[in-house]
Formats: C-alpha cells, sequence, structure tokens
C-alpha cells in the first residue's frame, strides 16, 4: 500500500479497478486521490453492484469498463481496516466522506463486529472514524438493517435446499443462474446469505456451490472458533 501511495503522487490520472467487496475501501481511496486534485476513476469488474452500497459517496460515479487514458491502473485488494492504518501512519487526514465509507467497510468486513478477530483496538478505530465524522447510522440502516426482496427470495430457495453432511457439521449451499434469474439475486448476495448457516450451534463450515458448473466450488468458509 505504501509503494501505490507513492505511485499516486506522481500520476496524473489514477484508475481504481474493483471487485464490489472492496468498494467500501475503494471509495474512501478515492476521496483521498480527488483531494490530491488529480483526476480519478472508479471502476468496478461486478456486473451488479449491489444497492446496499448506494449511500456511498461518489457511488454515481462508479464505471464499469477501464479508461486507456489512465496512466497508472491500480487493482485494488484490501480492506477498510488495512486502508485506514495506511492512512494513520502516513498522516493522512479522513474527512466525513471518507471515516463514512472506512466505517461501512469495518461494519461489513467484521459483519456487524460479531466477527470473534474482532477485538478492543478495533472497537477504537470505529470510535476514531465516527470523531472524523463517519455517519454511522446511515451505515448500519444500509449494511445492517437493510434488505432487498431478491435477497430474500433466494435465502428462501438456499435455506429449504440446504444439506447437512458429516454429522451435520457441514452445510452445503447450491445456486444456479436460474436462481438468480428467478429472485433477482446475485452470487455476491448468495456468499453472505450461505452465513446463515452458522447459526446452528454444530455447523462448523459453509460450501457454496455453483449447480451450472458440475458444483464448483463458489466458496467455502469455516466457522471462526
Amino acid at each position: 500500500m505504501e509503494e501505490i501511495l507513492q505511485k499516486i503522487d506522481k500520476a496524473k490520472h489514477i484508475e481504481i479497478v474493483l471487485e464490489s467487496e472492496f468498494l467500501t475501501a475503494a471509495s474512501a481511496l478515492y476521496t483521498h486521490v480527488l483531494r490530491l486534485h488529480k483526476k480519478v476513476s472508479l471502476v468496478c469488474r461486478d456486473k451488479n453492484i449491489g444497492l446496499k452500497y448506494s449511500f456511498l459517496p461518489w457511488f454515481e460515479k462508479i464505471k464499469s469498463s477501464v479508461s486507456s487514458s489512465a496512466d497508472l491502473s491500480i487493482v485494488f485488494l484490501y480492506s477498510s481496516l488495512e486502508l485506514y492504518k495506511y492512512f494513520k501512519i502516513n498522516n493522512i487526514k479522513i474527512n466525513p466522506k471518507m471515516a463514512t465509507a472506512l466505517y461501512a467497510g469495518i461494519l461489513e468486513e467484521s459483519h456487524g463486529f460479531m466477527d470473534n478477530s474482532f477485538n478492543g483496538m478495533n472497537f477504537a478505530t470505529v470510535g476514531e472514524l465516527i470523531e472524523c465524522g463517519a455517519d454511522y447510522k446511515l451505515c448500519n440502516k444500509f449494511i445492517i438493517k437493510r434488505t432487498t426482496l431478491s435477497v430474500l427470495r433466494l435465502k428462501a430457495l438456499m435455506l429449504k435446499d440446504m444439506i447437512l453432511l458429516n454429522s451435520a457439521k457441514a452445510a452445503i449451499f447450491s445456486v444456479c443462474e436460474s436462481d438468480l434469474k428467478s429472485t433477482g439475486a446475485s452470487f455476491d448476495d448468495a456468499k453472505e446469505i450461505m452465513n446463515e448457516a452458522f447459526g446452528l450451534e454444530y455447523v462448523e463450515i459453509a460450501i457454496l456451490l455453483n449447480s451450472d458448473a458440475q458444483n464448483e466450488v463458489i466458496k467455502l468458509k469455516v466457522k471462526e472458533i
């Protein structure tokens, strides 16, 4: 990340390319680059970006294709917590837009601050972001409380067809394109829904399969202890 910040200082037109899972942190970096009075583009490679991100600063500026005029293209693969640490180490001031994006990212990445790895230092970081102007109520509304009809429909399908194996320690989910078409949801939504299995005390692993691709594993997740 240090090297990226140095390259940004030298570039005139920066392009931030990402998958939607990194959108919150990328939005914060986009704001920082704008403050440097440089031309910057935000490019998301996912076809469908969840509306839960629509509250983020610069959401309406997101593009779907790369530009040939950018002299620096950054493939962004950093979490919001990582980016926050780099900002702090480099004495980069965090404004309310950046704070809101970073808070939203940490909220989502930690599944509502519920991950076992989320500790007191992380909570201190969240407090600092709120002091910087993070609109935490807006973030909570969109990231935690808000859902869509398409997600609810896909959740009903996935939970109905969920299979428990290995003495009910493994939860197997399967989705296909027709499921996504009929519900209007996405594979990213399915990846979030599979976490529901960990609400069962005995489930230790959740696996999401693509039934259109000979049950190829889309995502495998182990329950945190």
